[in-house]
């Protein structure tokens, strides 16, 4: 597609979200990266950020969903925290121009979509409340992962997505690179038997000439259950991956496996159509 003449390209980007105790730690490689990210987002301007989340999956259902509550509520999709976690506030709002060229644009590429009433989750709204100190007014749309958990269909809706960013917006994948949770919590603490190796995995998929190919690759690597005991949070790297172009340029915004023994990647690939 032509990116007209007025229009500059919108980046692809992944972010890793982590949990809402990441939000309250500024001095953490993490939250300084979500910093960065949100410089990077308020200097190139996009028209919008069409953003896809680990912790909306499409379940039972064909297709994906998109959230059309314009006013953007938050979902505290986390439990067992303390009270303060769920007063926390981000202000955002949709953009009814820019729902309806996701839509269409799912549509065009012939994947089922329906609208929802829902919010932001946590997995977007987390490390969005640190990159844009509690509010923006860049439009946020949301689509759903899809229900069936696949590789093959998550990039698909990811390339369905890409030509958005033809249009001035920018695509977002928001998971996490390494999410072995149950050994972080359950096992005494220690991944570093397989993360610091998968993590390197994941750097050199995201490096690639062919990042989606590479980044599919990572659904076969042999640790990959081990980082990954359920697929959601590695799935939004292929909607991230699926939309670069040939010629986009990477930028490691942070990365780095780190003391809470999880795997962090925040991943931009730069448009080079001015």
């Amino acid at each position: 597609m032509t990116v007209p003449a007025t229009v500059k390209k919108g980046d692809a980007y992944f972010l890793s979200h982590g949990g809402p105790n990441s939000i309250s730690e500024p001095k953490t490689g993490a939250y300084k990266g979500w910093k960065d990210f949100g410089r990077i987002v308020t200097e190139a301007q996009p028209k919008g950020l069409v953003i896809v989340s680990a912790h909306w999956e499409n379940v039972g259902r064909e297709g994906v969903l998109v959230n059309s509550d314009s006013s953007n509520p938050l979902i505290y999709d986390f439990y067992g925290f303390p009270k303060h976690f769920y007063e926390l506030k981000f202000e955002s709002h949709g953009d009814p121009v820019l729902l309806k060229a996701v839509v269409s644009a799912l549509e065009k590429a012939g994947i089922p979509v329906a609208t929802e009433k829902r919010g932001l989750d946590h997995g977007v709204w987390g490390p969005f409340l640190a990159a844009f100190d509690g509010k923006t007014d860049i439009p946020i749309i949301q689509v759903s992962l899809p229900g069936d958990s696949s590789p093959v269909t998550t990039a698909k809706l990811g390339k369905a997505l890409a030509p958005l960013r033809d249009e001035g917006y920018a695509v977002v994948g928001s998971g996490q690179v390494v999410h072995n949770l149950r050994d972080v919590f359950g096992r005494g603490g220690d991944t570093s038997g397989y993360a610091p190796q998968y993590m390197q995995a994941s750097i050199d998929a995201a490096a690639s000439s062919k990042p989606l190919e590479a980044a599919m690759t990572l659904f076969r690597h042999p640790l990959y259950k081990r980082a990954h005991p359920t697929p959601e949070h590695l799935l939004p790297l292929l909607i991230s991956t699926a939309a670069v172009d040939e010629g986009d340029e990477l930028e490691t915004i942070y990365a780095e496996y780190s003391k809470d023994n999880l795997g962090w990647a925040d991943w931009r690939w730069k448009s080079q159509t001015a």
